[in-house]
């Protein structure tokens, strides 16, 4: 197994996020995932389209990376019965600096980049079309540099390894949060940190990687400023990944038909 591209790999010059949340999610979740699965394939078929120049010169670095991660909410119904080991769940409503953070959000986490902005902006426009109007997108960021984790340097801190799991080897979560302050934020987790736009106000967005959720839990809720959002995400590793693309989780104990296997 391997973890998804986009991972390991530093960001490129320019990046996308964006989070989505989906109306009547447990009569459409497999179709969700379905979508998600295709997405890395969708990244692979835009470098080679005519518009990308990079399929006329050869240059370098003109390849987009793509990273999708799912909300606690559509893990669980895609696996109700293998929920993902060590607490995999939503973020609950807090209170941080005297202030009233809400509780995480998104179904859907959608990270891209690549060193033509183009590039990010076409893959997300094929999505949105994927999903239709039940995706809701509750927030997008256009972002620019960085300050970047070497997460290849740090994965024994962002992968699931054997011993933890052997279906879900590989994977891994991120805790998402936008701050409307500049401030700098120390983590002992690997991290990207992105200068962004916040109202009228230059704030930070920040995605923080562990292959143990309690632990970005604990980080979520011990920051020294008050996000403005947070979600909480769980990155499939490749292979788990693309197995969704037939409707249904095929691997190991998270095979449909796994309970007449034992």
């Amino acid at each position: 197994m391997q973890a998804q591209q986009g991972v390991l790999k530093l960001p490129k010059q320019h990046t996308l996020i964006q989070i989505y949340n989906f109306d009547s999610l447990p009569l459409i979740v497999m179709n969700v995932a379905r979508i998600g699965a295709q997405i890395p394939g969708m990244a692979c078929e835009l470098e080679s389209e005519p518009f990308n120049d990079r399929s006329k010169n050869k240059k370098k670095g003109g390849e987009i990376s793509a990273v999708v991660g799912f909300g606690p909410m559509v893990w669980t119904l895609i696996t109700p019965d293998a929920p993902v080991r060590g607490g995999f769940r939503s973020l609950d409503e807090t209170e941080i600096e005297g202030v009233e953070v809400s509780a995480s959000e998104g179904d859907v986490f959608l990270y891209f980049s690549s060193e033509k902005e183009d590039l990010n902006r076409i893959l997300a426009d094929k999505i949105k079309e994927q999903f239709g109007p039940s995706g809701n997108l509750i927030e997008e960021l256009v972002l620019e540099g960085g300050t970047l984790s070497d997460i290849a340097g740090e994965k024994e801190k962002v992968l699931i390894d054997r011993s933890q799991n052997l279906d879900t080897m590989q994977s891994s979560f991120v805790v998402t949060q936008k701050f409307k302050t500049d401030a700098k934020f120390s983590s002992d987790l690997p991290q990207h940190s992105f200068p962004c736009r916040v109202g009228s106000s230059l704030g930070r967005y920040i995605i923080t990687f562990s292959n143990d959720p309690k632990k970005l839990e604990d980080h979520a809720e011990s920051v020294s400023h008050p996000p403005v959002s947070r979600g909480l995400f769980f990155l499939p590793s490749l292979d788990l990944l693309t197995s969704l693309r037939m409707g249904g989780i095929r691997m190991g104990s998270l095979a449909i038909n796994a309970k007449w296997k034992e």
